[in-house]
Parts: structure tokens; C-alpha cells; sequence
């Protein structure tokens, strides 16, 4: 665990615990006295630290989550290759390995600080001649440039990538009332616009000059350009929605914290990485995650085993085990980046299940903290930056957490 630095102790310790629930995002109120339970629908709902860890490293315990049977469905049969967040086993395992190298801590520091801080300071530039922004629309186009040179989508004909993108998840993001011809058009339009305006542009200028992106890898592996769109989509929901929330909620804390502010101005990276770490604890941006039992799932909870059936579908309540008390101790709805935790095996992480764990584990989180790092200090370094209007906070179907929307930050 990253200490806060000895000068800062004495006058920030005592207000990093406050004893109030300082959470500004959390959709999931489900309570339970028991960390596993099953409700009468038939599914299970894993409330607990332990518990919720146990089902993501166990082998039986299937991807259920991201509209996973409405992928397969929609598509027939189309796709020989499955995106590979919706993989498991030792396919799942083995394209894991090969691909984790895009964002590893070495690749990202070496190939993408120096980008990211360039994207950065253009973005603040911008800021400081508007005098008023929407952090909703600055945090996507920060999450959108980085993501995109990591992917490979660097090649589009026309403006608009971002614009492009958004659509596809608002579509996702319809009432459940909304006509089903409506859904229907609305997602092949927007979903047709981005093959032909981003992803096929991209792989045909990889197929000429290949790259160390993602694009280039799935090119190798005889991916066709329908499999690589829908590889595209995955990692547009992954990798750049849910940077842009974090960044956004934040950057929320931060402004209405300026000891936690301060030490991200003048702290190490340890320090600052421990801040971001606890922020995103207290605020995972996918709250819930699903699984299905592909066997009997075995759980040990509170001294006793309880056997989850082969066919189950289980709800794992994240932003409910990232304040489990028996992990993360008194007080696990505030943020505090010293809080003690406790000895457990496998060591628990600082972020707690934010990035999920095991085979699924988010393999972009070092990118994520990274790139939230450069930005958030360059926004912070601006003594003026104040919140004009807080954000409105609603909820997003396809990632189960939070979006914030008409964030204003100006500067004076």
C-alpha cells in the first residue's frame, strides 16, 4: 500500500477517513446479511469481497455479462472469432497472453506517455481559451485518442470517430419501450457508419504498413473485418467509455477534496496511483458483473461452502465488495487512499475488483490509471478550475454503473 508523504501526514490524515458515505455514483443498493443469496428468479447474487473473487477466478464461472447472448444471437453464427471478452477457457487464456503485451506498464510508459501528455496539454490549452468546458466531452476525448492508438483506429476517412463511437452506445442505452424496429435501425446505421468510416479505413492501412496495435494483431490472425469490428466495439465499451467516467467522477472527488487534490499535485506516483486506486474502489465504473455456471461452483463464505448449480446465473455485486467491511475495514464508503487492508491470500489489490480479476481481469488497467494520472494533474494545475454545475449522474445498461453527463468545469 502507497503511503501518503511524511510532510502531508500530519495535516491530511485525520480528514482522509471521514466517517460518511462519500460514494457519488452508486446505482447498486442491494443489501444482503448473507454475501451470497439466491433470489426467487433463480439467480445468485454475490455480495461479498471473497465471494465475488472466488467466482471470477474459478474456471467454471463464464463470461454472462455484456450482452453477451444478444452478440450471439444477433450475429447468426457470422463470427468464427469470438471478441475475447466473451471467450473462456484456454482459448480465452492463450489470446489473453498474446495480446496482454499492448498494455503492459513498460509498453504504456514507453510507447504512450509522451503521447498522452501531448493529447493532454492540447485538451487544457483548449480549456483555458474556452474559460468553460463539458468534462463529459473533454474525459472522451481524452479516453477516445488514447484508445484508439492503442487499437489501431487512427486512420478514419472523416471527423466524427468520437461522435461516431457515442452513437453505437447510446443506442445500446435506448428505454426498454422504445420500439424494437427503432433499436433495430438505429444499431445496424451507427454500427455500419463506424466500419466504414473508422474500422475498415484502419485495416486497410494496416494490411499496407502493420503496426504494434490490436488492428494489426487480428490481421495476423486472419480475422475478418466483421470480427474486427465487433472486436472494435468491445474495446470502444472497455477501453474508452469507462476511462472517460473515471476521469470525470475523479476529478469530482478531487475538486471537492483539496488535500487529496494537493498531494495529486506534488505526490509521487505511488502516492497519487494509491488516490486514483481508492477513488475507483469507492466508484468502480462496471458496478455489476455476470457469470453463468458452466458446472457446480463451490463457494466457501463465512466458514460454510455453499454449491451454486451447474446452469446458474450469478450476479457479482461489485460496487457492493469494494466496501466490504471485512476487507477494507470502518468507514469503507469514504475515500481513503491509507486506509489499512487486510491480510489476505491472494494479496488484495488497492483498487479492490474495479478491474474485475482473474481471467478477465481488465488488461488495460495500467493504461486507465496512467493516462487519468497526466490529465488529472494537468487539470488540477490550473488554480482557477472550479465546478460550474455538477454533473447528472444516470445509469448505463450495457457497462451496469454510472455515467456522468453536462459536467461543467470552468476556469477563472
Amino acid at each position: 500500500m502507497a503511503t501518503i508523504a511524511p510532510e502531508a501526514q500530519e495535516t491530511t490524515a485525520t480528514e482522509k477517513c471521514p466517517a460518511r458515505d462519500m460514494r457519488k455514483t452508486g446505482f447498486d443498493t442491494s443489501t444482503s446479511e448473507q454475501p451470497v443469496v439466491q433470489t426467487e428468479d433463480g439467480i445468485w447474487h454475490i455480495y461479498g469481497y471473497d465471494e465475488v473473487r472466488q467466482v471470477l477466478r474459478n474456471d467454471l464461472a463464464y463470461q454472462g455479462g455484456f450482452r453477451i447472448e444478444d452478440l450471439v444471437n444477433s450475429t447468426g453464427g457470422v463470427l468464427k472469432n469470438l471478441p475475447i471478452l466473451y471467450i473462456d477457457g484456454p482459448e480465452h487464456n492463450r489470446l489473453r497472453r498474446e495480446t496482454n503485451k499492448f498494455f503492459t506498464p513498460s509498453i504504456t510508459d514507453r510507447e504512450y506517455r509522451e503521447f498522452m501528455d501531448e493529447f493532454a496539454d492540447e485538451l487544457i490549452g483548449n480549456l483555458k481559451k474556452r474559460g468553460r468546458v463539458n468534462l463529459s466531452d473533454l474525459s472522451m476525448d481524452m479516453a477516445v485518442k488514447v484508445a484508439s492508438q492503442i487499437v489501431g483506429l487512427t486512420n478514419s476517412v472523416l471527423p466524427g470517430f468520437k461522435g461516431r463511437l457515442n452513437a453505437m452506445l447510446e443506442t445500446g442505452n435506448l428505454p426498454e419501450d422504445a420500439p424494437k424496429w427503432k433499436s433495430m435501425f438505429l444499431g445496424q446505421w451507427n454500427v455500419l457508419q463506424f466500419l466504414l468510416m473508422d474500422v475498415l479505413p484502419a485495416i486497410r492501412a494496416r494490411r499496407k504498413n502493420p503496426q504494434n496495435d490490436v488492428i494489426s494483431y487480428l490481421i495476423d490472425r486472419d480475422y475478418s473485418a466483421f470480427e474486427i469490428l465487433t472486436e472494435c466495439t468491445v474495446y470502444g465499451v472497455a477501453g474508452m467509455v469507462t476511462t472517460r467516467e473515471f476521469i470525470a467522477v475523479a476529478l469530482w472527488h478531487l475538486l471537492e477534496n483539496p488535500h487529496l487534490a494537493q498531494r495529486m499535485r506534488v505526490g509521487s506516483q505511488e502516492e497519487r496511483y494509491a488516490i486514483l486506486h481508492e477513488i475507483l474502489r469507492l466508484e468502480p465504473v462496471v458496478g455489476k458483473l455476470q457469470r453463468r455456471a458452466t458446472e457446480d461452483l463451490v463457494i466457501e463464505t463465512e466458514g460454510q461452502t455453499v454449491t451454486i448449480p451447474k446452469g446458474s446465473k450469478l450476479d457479482l455485486h461489485v460496487s457492493v465488495s469494494n466496501t466490504d467491511e471485512r476487507v477494507f475495514g470502518e468507514n469503507s464508503n469514504a475515500v481513503c487512499p491509507m486506509r489499512p487492508l487486510s491480510e489476505r491470500k491472494p494479496k488484495v489489490a488497492e483498487f479492490a475488483l474495479s478491474f474485475g480479476d482473474g481471467p478477465h481481469r481488465c488488461p488495460g488497467a495500467f493504461v486507465a490509471i496512467q493516462e487519468s494520472d497526466i490529465f488529472l494533474r494537468k487539470l488540477l494545475a490550473i488554480d482557477t478550475l472550479r465546478i460550474e454545475r455538477e454533473p447528472d449522474v444516470t445509469y448505463s445498461e450495457i457497462a451496469k454503473g454510472y455515467e456522468l453527463r453536462n459536467f461543467i468545469v470552468a476556469v477563472d
